[in-house]
């Protein structure tokens, strides 16, 4: 891609070099980043710049939209080709059938008995596939190719809200491998797994629909259609897949529907995902999956006839990769130089389902004991401070984490901080002030100026 782009914005490329070319470009984004759909724009002026000539408008998908990215590509692509069938003279009937799975992967089920008789054999890529061993973290495979990725393990996990309030919020401690330089602002990235109760719910619904796929099933990935990511390029029990790499909590898009609707082979059921898939049902797809925050599990349990024709490779379609989540630091690197810590806010909400929402990645750091272990890496954040100023940090709530890590750095270089002033909310002194030792100890040490404003500890809210 690098090469591509370097060639393309040559300067010594001729103004009519790409003269005879017709291109459309649709961009997919999200305009939650300041840099919208960047590269697409870049792209389309770019070509218009060479001779190109544009078949249609550019098209920028935002995936901040109600219906997501299908919103703005739907109509585009449709026009695209009643622009191409313009152009060729040809029916837009002729194009690709839509009704076929084209598979990522090839992932193949190994013969346990053949597998326990040596601890070594051969795939047909010619890769060594090794017995698989328990892995406590699929992620951990990443160090050979990335420095940056680390492993810590967990000192201390404690809740800083009282046991009576009603969310759950965390101040973790993290013991790093060696001591690490970062600064306040700066962000860590983790790699959470899905919980073993999610875990085992995942394996009760394919064995309550005859899907003979087993916590214990060898798996063994190799390229298809596109490159197999490295930390799959093992052989891998599936309980480590479906633990570790799979987002259980993933809620399904309209492609996820419309794959299940190629296997289904019970009328009513796949009438029903078939319009999930159509551009008119996607009004109906948002009520039954975003409103309710409805997941992948769930929804294989409402389609039970359709569930039972799934199989490993349709699985790998289906079910999306657990991402990393992000976390403001909370501490200073001045301080406590071998050890990191994030204030996290253990998410649980309801919908109109029975069944409470929770985060993935937050009510798994809750469960972690001392002596866990965490994959993270470091990633400098677009939040810096200047402290050549007179500073006024407001930071209600977890929001107060990088305002902490400033000022616990502040105190440790200049001690004094009486040009600083910290303005925290929450609900009530005694059940949410989080971290409330650390802001005394530096208002009567540091004479950092500290205003609280509780909007529960009175009749009337604040």
């Amino acid at each position: 891609m690098k090469i591509f782009w370097r060639r393309l914005l040559g300067k010594s490329l001729r103004s009519d070099l790409l003269k005879s070319l017709k291109y459309g470009v649709l961009g997919l984004g999200d305009s939650s980043y300041s840099k919208f759909n960047f590269a697409a724009k870049k792209l389309n002026k770019r070509l218009a710049q060479l001779g190109g000539k544009e078949l249609l408008p550019i098209g920028l998908a935002d995936d901040q939209h109600n219906l997501g990215i299908d919103a703005v590509a739907d109509p585009w692509i449709k026009k695209l080709w009643e622009e191409i069938a313009n152009v060729f003279k040809i029916s837009i009937e002729d194009k690709i059938q839509e009704n076929l799975i084209i598979e990522k992967y090839r992932v193949s089920i190994l013969n346990k008995r053949d597998l326990y008789t040596s601890r070594l054999l051969m795939s047909s890529d010619r890769w060594i596939i090794r017995h698989p061993d328990k892995l406590d973290h699929l992620y951990e495979k990443e160090r050979e190719v990335n420095v940056n990725i680390k492993i810590g393990s967990i000192i201390e996990n404690v809740r800083t809200t009282s046991e009576d309030y009603f969310q759950d919020v965390r101040l973790i401690n993290i013991l790093l491998p060696f001591n690490i330089k970062y600064d306040p602002g700066d962000i860590i990235y983790i790699r959470p797994k899905n919980s073993m109760e999610q875990v085992n719910r995942f394996f009760k619904i394919l064995h309550e629909n005859n899907v003979e796929l087993y916590s214990d099933t060898m798996v063994v990935i190799t390229k298809k259609e596109i490159k197999v990511p490295f930390v799959l390029q093992q052989c891998l029990t599936l309980e480590t897949i479906v633990e570790q790499y799979w987002d259980l909590n993933f809620k399904p898009r309209r492609s996820t529907m419309h794959i299940l609707s190629l296997i289904s082979e019970n009328e009513l059921e796949k009438e029903k995902l078939c319009e999930f898939a159509s551009p008119s049902g996607q009004e109906e797809l948002y009520d039954y999956i975003n409103r309710p925050r409805r997941n992948i599990l769930e929804v294989l349990a409402d389609f039970p006839y359709t569930t039972s024709k799934i199989n490993i490779g349709v699985l790998f379609e289906i079910l999306s990769p657990i991402r990393p989540r992000p976390y403001s630091i909370a501490s200073s690197s001045k301080t406590t130089p071998d050890r990191i810590q994030i204030l996290v806010a253990v998410v649980e909400f309801k919908t109109r389902l029975l069944e409470p929402r929770f985060g993935l990645c937050s009510k798994w750091l809750s469960s972690l004991k001392e002596n866990n272990t965490v994959v993270f890496w470091f990633q400098k954040g677009t939040f810096r401070f200047e402290d050549n100023k007179p500073m006024i940090l407001i930071g209600p709530g977890t929001g107060v984490a990088p305002l902490r890590s400033f000022l616990l750095e502040k105190a440790t270089e200049e001690r004094d901080l009486k040009e600083c002033a910290l303005f925290f909310g929450c609900r009530n002194r005694d059940k949410d002030y989080h971290c409330r030792e650390d802001f005394e100890r530096l208002s009567r040490e540091n004479n950092l100026k500290v205003f609280c404003a509780f909007s529960r500890d009175q009749n009337y809210k604040m």
